[in-house]
């Protein structure tokens, strides 16, 4: 039987050190893909992966029981995220070479032709270098709605910001990713592809 996220606080709360361990190898994944998508680097990601689960340790006892734990460590990683990029104010691209050598992304589906999956691969590459050179506000938002899955108001609650603002930095980093790719995907300037 699986225990529950809320069960595995309290026990760790209470001094067991194992019951977070499995709270860490449950959640590792995604506090990682996060942090990898916002920062596009494979060394800083791991680390500040390991930031949040330290960071979370500590302000265990002010984690909601009825809240979600997932979403709790998602707002740690953003926040982290965001001071590191801040304080870097580094703008890398990312090679996707690297998630797929380290195993980190799905292996391409095996009926497609080497030819689609070289240009999937191309096309994610690109889009991916797009997004890193979005400013950071509006980078951490396509991050969190578009590859977490997280809704409008689960990003404004993590972010401590209005919902309205959070759409509107998603528009403007939409029109932002637009800009910056309808030359290299031979998008029109007239709305049709």
């Amino acid at each position: 039987m699986e225990q529950t996220d809320a069960f595995l606080v309290q026990r760790t709360l209470d001094g067991d050190v194992e019951a977070y361990g499995v709270l860490v190898q449950r959640y590792e994944r995604q506090v990682y893909s996060l942090a990898y998508r916002m920062l596009g680097n494979g060394d800083d990601a791991a680390d500040l992966a390991q930031d949040t689960f330290l960071r979370a340790y500590g302000a265990l006892a002010s984690f909601r029981q009825d809240a979600s734990f997932l979403t709790w460590l998602y707002k740690i990683t953003s926040n982290l995220c965001i001071d590191f990029m801040r304080a870097r104010k580094s703008r890398a691209a990312v090679s996707l070479d690297f998630e797929v050598e380290e195993g980190r992304e799905p292996i391409a589906d095996r009926s497609s032709s080497p030819e689609d999956t070289a240009l999937r691969g191309a096309v994610s590459e690109v889009v991916q270098d797009a997004v890193m050179c979005l400013p950071a506000k509006y980078r951490v938002v396509v991050v969190m709605r578009h590859l977490q899955g997280l809704t409008i108001e689960e990003i404004a609650d993590q972010l401590h910001l209005p919902p309205g603002t959070v759409k509107t930095h998603l528009f403007r980093a939409r029109q932002m990713l637009k800009e910056r790719l309808k030359p290299i995907l031979g998008m029109e300037t007239d709305g049709r592809a």
